[in-house]
């Protein structure tokens, strides 16, 4: 039997995996963006954002901002232009599909605006600490068969948590969220 925690991330990460395929007008709501920010981004991101606001307004320049189901990366695309070239931005999504998108047009963005200070990390945003691509990369290596590989699993979380994190305690001065919190 599966937990309710399971079936509901299962079903969040399949609906957002297809509107990262394909528009889903249902999941949109309107928004005004600063056009300004919006016209260097691929119509791709464009397409395919589904928040419900704008949190890029509370950036400021110079700022490490954390964006918490990225998505798209729409929002982290305008947030690096607001924080310009010594601000960072790192967005946080667990859906390999929204990943895929957002990180397909790193490169052109970095031209497009001038510097490349956004970071995708895949995540939980309920753990943070734990680079989930990172441990799909040691799991690879190091398959879990038995329960000492499971201790060596443990093991290494605890060891990503502590000395390589997906975004480490305290090293933002923003956190921002377009409308994902209601999913977890």
């Amino acid at each position: 039997m599966s937990s309710p925690s399971l079936d509901h991330e299962a079903a969040v990460r399949e609906r957002y995996g297809a509107a990262a395929q394909r528009l889903e007008p249902a999941l949109c709501c309107p928004t005004q963006y600063d056009p300004t920010f919006l016209a260097k981004l691929p119509a791709e991101i464009l397409e395919r954002d589904y928040g419900c606001g704008d949190p890029s307004a509370w950036a400021r320049e110079g700022d490490t901002v954390v964006d918490l189901g990225s998505g798209s990366g729409k929002i982290c695309y305008i947030l690096s232009q607001k924080v310009g070239a010594m601000g960072r931005v790192i967005g946080v999504d667990v859906n390999d599909d929204m990943l895929a998108l957002s990180r397909k047009h790193q490169a052109e963005m970095a031209r497009t605006i001038g510097w490349g200070n956004v970071r995708f990390a895949k995540a939980r945003i309920q753990d943070m600490g734990l680079d989930l691509d990172a441990l799909a990369g040691w799991l690879k290596a190091n398959p879990v068969s038995d329960v000492a590989g499971l201790v060596r699993l443990e093991a290494e979380q605890a060891r990503q948590r502590a000395h390589a994190p997906a975004v480490a305690d305290d090293s933002a001065a923003l956190v921002v969220s377009n409308s994902v919190l209601n999913l977890v």
